[in-house]
């Protein structure tokens, strides 16, 4: 481990020091102070102890209040080169112990084991590094390459290389990797804190073979995003989680020109309008934006012809602020989108089956959440949607002869698929014209809910509205008993000795069924 004895040492340096890592904004000496000191500003402001100041005398500024203090040189440890860490990490066999566990970072911060895996595995390649194409240099104290030369000429064949969480500072220093590094696809920098070069596009060639990028947690916005972009011309995936993006106000185009996955999760973003000038992206398939402060989804075009997002097949919104159903609707606005991921938003917590709510809004999903659509699926939930908004429908000039259809425009913008799906099913039933028993259909009945051939599942009581559909119970039983709704089959009895009656019409009541308390409903799914 290098020391600052043997190489210079200046201000804006990174340094590790009791396991807390930090920046050096000083060096010198202090009033009424022997010796040299380092004024230092922690990652972790919980480590410091003022902003700079010693005795009313200000050494130097901290970005947050009291995130600074004073060290001696002595114990500070201000990092080795790539080419010696990766010598150390995958290049020995006098301790191979700690090498089953080693991981590399990947999409999500999810941790995969690397390539070097036992003691055997490490013997076979301490003197074959040439052959590494996966490496993971987390927690190395690298700010540094090494020698001209020396990663190419003992690990030219990397592939994917994972940094994160070390002492660089500036991306020159991850440039002089890079270089060496002609196979490079993958490279993970986050949870380091990189200066701007002064020439970002003259550093094209050090990363013109990259095409995944993870730049997690350095703490910057948009406009350093932005610009740093230059040096990465053929990028295709770009992870910028845990961020301070709150803006996006402009986009060089030309330098995201190649970008298929976008990661923005876990930032500060709030106005949709900030997602629209990603819209240009000709190639944007997949776009993350899970747990930022985002409200509405707004859809402004500044000419009718003008396309949102091309190429965009997945989007996530998972974790934000959405509440409102009319955000959900002005999805469809994108031609392309066939995959949402949609959980923790305001919107979908008033309701039991949120998943039934956004297939049939939106036509062109087939994956909600990870899981496919299937075809019944997607028909239970279009003609559920048209019997709950049945009432709305008819009050809002709708009518059983497509002719009379007069919708109003708040009808239409709460619900823009309605008339499509009435075309295509029918319309729904006027409710003024419905006899219903309600003495039956609006209280409550106690049922026998009962898992035939699951012994593990013991039997429930449960006290049901008359008004319930199949359909709706399903998604509760669903839930209840984690159950698989695409397979699952309802039959009653209302007495021990009477056969079974099969509850095969989704968008039947259960008063329909004229289901008493104390009956059994059985439930079955393979």
């Amino acid at each position: 481990m290098s020391s600052n004895s043997e190489q210079d040492v200046s201000v804006g340096q990174r340094l590790e020091y009791d396991g807390y890592y930090g920046t050096i904004r000083f060096i010198g000496e202090l009033e009424a102070g022997k010796g040299i000191w380092y004024g230092v500003e922690w990652d972790d402001a919980e480590r410091g102890k003022h902003s700079g100041n010693h005795k009313g005398v200000q050494y130097f500024q901290c970005s947050k209040p009291n995130s600074g203090s004073f060290i001696k040189p002595k114990r500070a440890k201000l990092g080795r080169s790539f080419a010696i860490a990766l010598q150390e990490r995958y290049g020995s066999i006098e301790d191979s112990t700690n090498h089953d566990t080693m991981f590399v970072t990947g999409a999500n911060n999810q941790l995969t084991k690397v390539e070097m895996i036992g003691a055997d595995k490490i013997g076979e390649l301490q003197s074959q590094l040439d052959k590494l194409d996966i490496v993971g240099l987390r927690d190395m104290m690298i700010n540094c390459a090494g020698a001209d030369g020396e990663i190419k000429n003992i690990s030219p064949n990397l592939v994917s290389v994972d940094v994160s969480r070390n002492l660089f500072d500036n991306w020159d220093s991850i440039a002089d990797i890079t270089r060496q590094l002609c196979k490079l696809k993958s490279l993970n920098v986050s949870s380091n804190q990189l200066s701007l070069p002064v020439d970002a596009p003259s550093l094209g060639n050090a990363f013109q073979h990259l095409t995944q990028l993870f730049i997690n947690k350095l703490k910057v916005d948009w406009d350093y995003i932005n610009n740093a972009a230059a040096m990465w011309p053929n990028l295709k995936e770009l992870h910028v989680c845990h961020n301070e993006i709150s803006e996006i106000n402009h986009l060089s185009v030309n330098y995201f020109s190649n970008i298929e996955l976008l990661n923005l999760e876990n930032n500060r973003i709030a106005d949709w309008n900030n997602i629209l000038i990603l819209s240009n992206l000709p190639r944007l398939k997949s776009l993350i934006l899970n747990e930022n402060q985002i409200r509405k989804i707004e859809m402004k075009r500044e000419d009718k012809n003008d396309e949102f997002f091309p190429s965009l097949t997945s989007i996530s919104l998972s974790r934000n602020l959405i509440d409102e159903w009319t955000s959900i609707n002005n999805l469809n606005e994108f031609s392309t989108l066939t995959e949402l991921r949609f959980k923790f938003n305001p919107v979908i917590e008033k309701i039991s089956d949120p998943r039934l709510s956004l297939i049939a809004r939106l036509g062109n999903i087939k994956t909600i959440n990870g899981s496919n659509i299937p075809t019944k699926e997607r028909t239970d939930a279009e003609l559920t949607y048209i019997k709950d908004y049945a009432i709305d429908f008819y009050q809002c000039g709708g009518s059983q002869v497509e002719e009379e259809i007069k919708c109003t425009a708040e009808f239409l913008l709460q619900h823009p698929r309605y008339l499509s799906l009435i075309k295509e099913y029918g319309p729904p039933a006027d409710p003024k014209f419905m006899i219903v028993n309600k003495s039956l259909k609006d209280r409550l009945i106690s049922v026998n809910l009962v898992c035939p051939g699951r012994s593990e599942i013991k039997p429930v009581v449960k006290k049901l509205p008359g008004s319930i559909t199949v359909l709706k119970l399903k998604s509760l039983l669903r839930r209840l008993f984690n159950a698989d709704i695409t397979t699952m089959k309802l039959t009653y009895c209302d007495r021990p000795d009477c056969p079974e009656i099969n509850m095969k019409d989704n968008l039947r009541e259960l008063s329909f069924y004229s289901i008493e308390n104390d009956n059994t409903i059985y439930v079955r799914w393979k």
